[in-house]
């Protein structure tokens, strides 16, 4: 197949370096900084988005922001092209997938993996192996425009689970935004640890990971997510305010039962 990519960051890199050992790639990205470093890396790169089509299929890896933006540019000269986003919301892809021109083919993609480091020089070409990635039909889905996305995703080693744009979405606040959030609150509740917060072991380093998330990127997260996200951030404060009430009230019983349910969550991720 004929492929581009626009945005060549850290899910858009990796995604090109994987798939263009097997079709015909082509890279583009509004930083020029990016397009060099691909274009030294042997992707081909071209200057504007336009001449991405004609194509079998268009993925458009940028920031969240930008998504639409991007398909909005490609749809009018797509002429058949499979359009296939990368984003770790839906609503705004569906939403403007229901307003699309006739005839323009998008589909929600969603691959679930990713590091806390951006740009082109942290990409990877296996960064997808082995991981879920997640397709979202929208109103300008058709079959082989389903068929075509889940090649994409095997193609670059991962497995495909569909699901809709409103399931995807409350799903994510509860597997991103929450999280982002939880390890942001535990790092910024760490500073208290001085002058030993340096000595920090694994588990501290580990559950805040996600604190690391580029700043602008964290924000989208949050905000992107509408009410999804301030519902789960509300579940983690219900959660951990009944740990403390269990702690300060001495209910080693509560304690134990709740945190055995957490490892039984835990283990499903085994």
């Amino acid at each position: 197949m004929k492929i581009g990519v626009v945005g060549l960051g850290l899910i858009g890199g990796s995604l090109a370096l994987a798939l263009r050992e097997t079709h015909d790639l082509t890279g583009y990205d509004t930083d020029e900084r990016a397009r060099a470093a691909a274009k030294a890396d042997g992707i081909r790169i071209v200057t504007r988005i336009d001449d991405l089509v004609p194509a079998d299929a268009v993925v458009v890896a940028t920031p969240i922001s930008a998504i639409v933006p991007a398909l909005e540019q490609l749809a009018a000269r797509s002429n058949g092209a499979v359009l296939l986003d990368t984003g770790s919301l839906k609503r705004t892809v569906a939403d403007y997938a229901a307003r699309a021109p006739a005839g323009t083919r998008i589909v929600g993609g969603h691959p679930m993996a990713g590091t806390t480091s951006a740009g082109f020089s942290a990409a990877d070409p296996g960064l997808f192996r082995g991981r879920t990635f997640l397709l979202v039909p929208t109103a300008r889905s058709d079959d082989a425009a389903m068929s075509v996305a889940g090649t994409i995703a095997r193609d670059v080693g991962a497995s495909v689970t569909v699901c809709s744009a409103d399931v995807h979405d409350r799903a994510m606040a509860r597997l991103v935004a929450g999280p982002l959030a939880a390890a942001a609150a535990l790092a910024v509740a760490g500073a208290q640890a001085e002058p030993l917060l340096g000595a920090a072991g694994p588990g501290f380093r580990d559950s805040t990971r996600l604190a690391d998330t580029p700043a602008d990127l964290a924000t989208e997260l949050l905000f992107g997510s509408g009410t999804d996200a301030a519902a789960a951030i509300g579940s983690i404060i219900e959660g951990l305010t009944q740990l403390r009430d269990a702690v300060e009230r001495g209910d080693r019983d509560y304690a134990r039962s709740f945190l055995q349910a957490a490892r039984s969550v835990r283990s499903e991720l085994s």
